[in-house]
């Protein structure tokens, strides 16, 4: 009886530790982030915050406004304004009334648009304030604090970084993997592409008239979906090859056509 005993708790332990294993290999519900700067959307002109995570694997760009990506970029920068602004003054009065910010998360995506929720320690509890996720960023800057995203919208709206700043480039167009916010920011409504990023100037592609936020579709037929498909399709062509290129562009697809020095 004790070696059966003595069987059925291995058979425990074993379980349970295979169990141990697999929690330690499932994806954290958040993951923390680093604010890599501010940019202007080539197409909207708007501002957008970019987050990344710290292994360098994935990008999160955020649309925010004009005023909170100055806010942004001084705290970076580490510039201080003359007069107290609505952030500087926010955080004043946390500090002022023994308020510690503990960390910002961002929690949800719906409808195109981010939900944050700021975590605010008070004699020993903590508090959650729903918040934009710019002014928690600012504040998250301010307080020198985590940022974390869900994981679950880093997997559906991140942009890989596997390669350099996740950005591909042959003749002189540089793009960048398309995630369902920014095909919903374009109002594209198709399956698989592109965007492109920049368009070198004095290149053919220029000439040709592409344009940064231009979603490519096809080069030749081959329908483009990936950073590496698209590298893979411009690799395989000989030079002085014609190259054919769909794209999406004002809610309607086009065509130009390239040719490749001999």
């Amino acid at each position: 009886m004790k070696k059966y005993i003595m069987i059925g708790l291995a058979v425990l332990l074993i379980a349970s530790l295979g169990l141990v294993t697999l929690s330690k290999e499932k994806i954290p519900p958040f993951i923390e982030m680093e604010v890599k700067g501010v940019r202007i959307d080539p197409v909207s002109q708007s501002p957008v915050v970019i987050l990344a995570d710290r292994d360098g694997k994935k990008a999160l760009p955020i649309w925010i406004g004009l005023l909170e990506a100055n806010a942004i970029d001084k705290e970076l920068k580490q510039v201080s304004s003359p007069r107290p602004m609505t952030h500087d003054l926010l955080h004043s009065i946390l500090t002022q009334t023994h308020m510690k910010v503990k960390e910002v998360k961002i929690v949800d995506l719906k409808e195109q648009t981010y939900y944050a929720t700021l975590f605010l320690i008070l004699n020993k509890g903590l508090i959650e304030v729903d918040a934009r996720p710019s002014d928690a960023i600012i504040l998250a800057l301010k307080s020198k604090v985590p940022i974390l995203v869900s994981a679950k919208v880093l997997d559906l709206q991140g942009l890989a970084l596997s390669r350099e700043e996740g950005i591909g480039e042959r003749h002189g167009i540089r793009i960048q993997e398309l995630t369902p916010s920014l095909a919903s920011h374009f109002n594209f409504k198709g399956q698989k592409g592109v965007l492109v990023s920049e368009v070198l100037i004095g290149s053919i592609s220029e000439a040709s008239g592409i344009k940064a936020g231009d979603i490519i579709t096809k080069i030749n037929l081959k329908e483009v979906g990936s950073l590496q498909e698209f590298e893979e399709i411009f690799d395989a062509l000989k030079p002085g090859s014609a190259i054919r290129i769909v794209f999406f562009r004002d809610e309607k697809f086009q065509e130009v056509n390239l040719s490749t020095k001999p």
